[in-house]
């Protein structure tokens, strides 16, 4: 096995020198000599072993990625594809940059800052958390976080760094859209009124006042639950009432939960969007490709809300003068055919 040792002998230089290229603290290592080492990297095949690192008071190289699994389902927060999608992003970037992942989901927020401050990781990136338990979490591991998608962010917060959305714009484009198809029925379909799916439903109540439209008829928040149990009353109440005597349209606010729904109407033999329009939220792949008719949605960008949640996340870490911003990534609206 190939040793720092033994690079350092073919370099030239120091140990110190090398494991200062290794581990990414080059502040006084020449342009010449890291290029050197980087390349006997390479050409000698050497391997960091990881568990010394944790000895020897190093960088683990371990990023930990949280949720704050509040949206439950039946197999686990990662039935849900955005959830999937999202996580899946993270890892990969995290690797091409020589990081590793750990992932760890709970609906108690106990476990989920016991559980980090076990482990030796470098950073954190927190998904879905409110912005007090941000703040918790920094203060209890002193170690840079990302947060994505944190809710109830102060407006002159500078502590926390979140990579987010305008929750309630893309609420307001999706209530404009559907209104300005016709409908007057609006049900607006959250797993609880609070956090980001409040936000999206004020973004709709907005559109709603915002309208001149005479045919409005009714708006109204739905609370379909986390549980598959939960979610199948809801689908089968909103099926019995079919057919409405109002154009109407329910807006989930994930596309998880709006294809779902869908696939229950149509399986009760109703028509999509003849019968009742449907859309949702997120924009994930399997809305436009594997479902039909293929579903309407607000679309963020997960990749890039992955990536960038990462590439802050490390130029944190090797950076100590960097300060952080939050940033908020747009949305767009995909009109397709359930709508």
């Amino acid at each position: 096995m190939v040793r720092i040792k033994d690079i350092a002998q073919r370099a030239g230089v120091s140990t110190t020198t090398v494991s200062n290229v290794i581990h990414q603290n080059t502040k006084k290592v020449s342009p010449e000599n890291i290029q050197k080492i980087n390349q006997l990297i390479d050409e000698m095949g050497y391997i960091q072993r990881k568990g010394f690192n944790v000895i020897r008071n190093e960088r683990s190289g371990l990023i930990a990625v949280v949720a704050n699994s509040h949206k439950t389902y039946e197999e686990s927060l990662l039935g849900d594809p955005f959830y999937g999608q999202i996580i899946g992003f993270i890892e990969s970037r995290l690797r091409e940059l020589g990081y590793y992942m750990m992932f760890y989901s709970a609906p108690d927020i106990d476990d989920i800052f016991k559980m980090i401050m076990e482990w030796d990781v470098d950073g954190v990136i927190a998904l879905t958390f409110s912005a007090n338990n941000c703040e918790k979490l920094k203060h209890f591991i002193n170690k840079p976080i990302v947060s994505i998608d944190a809710h109830e962010i102060p407006s002159q917060s500078t502590t926390i760094q979140n990579i987010g959305i305008d929750n309630r714009e893309g609420g307001f484009i999706m209530g404009k859209h559907l209104l300005s198809l016709g409908y007057e029925n609006i049900f607006v379909c959250a797993h609880k009124d609070y956090g980001n799916d409040h936000l999206r439903f004020e973004g709709v109540q907005d559109a709603w006042r915002a309208s001149d439209s005479p045919n409005k008829h009714k708006l109204q928040l739905c609370i379909i639950g986390s549980t598959w149990e939960y979610r199948q009353n809801y689908y089968k109440e909103l099926v019995r009432h079919m057919p409405f005597k109002y154009k109407t349209a329910a807006f989930f606010l994930s596309d998880y939960c709006a294809m779902e729904a869908m696939s229950y109407i149509l399986n009760s033999g109703f028509s999509v969007p003849k019968d009742i329009g449907i859309c949702g939220f997120d924009g994930i792949i399997y809305g436009s490709l594997w479902v039909s008719p293929s579903l309407t949605t607000i679309k963020q960008d997960i990749r890039g809300k992955a990536i960038l949640a990462v590439d802050e996340l490390v130029a944190q870490l090797t950076n100590s003068e960097y300060k952080g911003i939050n940033q908020i990534l747009p949305l767009s609206l995909q009109s397709r055919e359930s709508v």
